[in-house]
């Protein structure tokens, strides 16, 4: 019988590099990751509070061309064979109708949440091992699904699906895997603060709009964001290792 070999979830060795990761679900990335040995470089324009050992902070503005080319060309050599790629930068803009819309909100949330995600993509290709690299892309359930409050936000998580599928394709051919996690409405700061400025104040409100955001779970709660940073891990590590141009909804159950 030919003896199976098991593939492990360590990321013991592994070199990771994290876009978005000084806050929110880039932050609890960063720290999930650390855990479990790996090391790497956080990219974002606000530095992280307090970073792991063995990681380092590049400042940059991912929608800036000059900003990003000089970030990643500062990668010191240590990290300049990469072999996980979190795409995580991205924005998320206050509700408005489409008429009420500026198109400089939308163009402010295309240019990180699409255009930049691309550029992250094109400048990581030479970094990335291969094979055996792998990316993943913090999407959304608005990747596939529609919202009328943010407009912007749910056409630049479809082109961020349309990205990921495609560069699964071209990647592939490079034995690089890349996928991308869908988080629903997840208990972090960010969504407290949008929903508190959405109860204008109200704090009964406030209780109200989460309690309805978790009843509209399977699992009757809000997902966490340690429960998006494992799914990461998970499509990061070998056991993943068949799973390429797929999207994975972490969400506890939204229907």
């Amino acid at each position: 019988m030919k003896e199976v070999r098991m593939p492990n979830i360590s990321m013991i060795g592994k070199r990771v590099l994290l876009t978005g990761g000084a806050r929110g679900l880039g932050e609890m990335m960063m720290r999930t990751f650390s855990s479990q040995g790996a090391t790497g470089v956080v990219i974002d324009v606000i530095a992280p509070n307090e970073l792991p050992i063995g990681w380092i902070y590049i400042h940059c503005d991912l929608t800036d061309d000059n900003s990003t080319k000089n970030a990643f060309a500062s990668i010191p050599e240590e990290f300049r064979a990469i072999d996980v790629l979190l795409a995580n930068a991205g924005r998320v803009p206050s509700w408005s109708s489409i008429a009420t819309t500026s198109m400089q909100v939308w163009d402010e949330v295309m240019a990180l949440n699409s255009r930049a995600l691309f550029a992250t993509l094109k400048e990581s290709f030479d970094l990335l091992r291969k094979p055996g690299g792998c990316v993943v892309v913090t999407a959304s359930l608005n990747a596939w699904k529609g919202d009328g409050n943010i407009v912007p936000y749910v056409a630049s998580k479809h082109a961020a699906l349309g990205i990921v599928r495609s560069a699964a394709i071209d990647f592939g051919k490079s034995g690089i895997r890349v996928n991308a996690i869908a988080p629903g409405p997840i208990a972090t700061e960010a969504l407290l603060s949008r929903v508190k400025t959405r109860s204008a104040g109200d704090e009964k409100v406030f209780d109200e709009a989460l309690e309805r955001l978790a009843q509209s779970t399977a699992l009757g709660r809000l997902a966490t964001a340690e429960d998006v940073a494992n799914t990461v891990l998970f499509l990061s590590s070998e056991l993943a290792n068949g799973i390429t141009g797929q999207i994975v909804n972490v969400d506890a159950g939204v229907m």
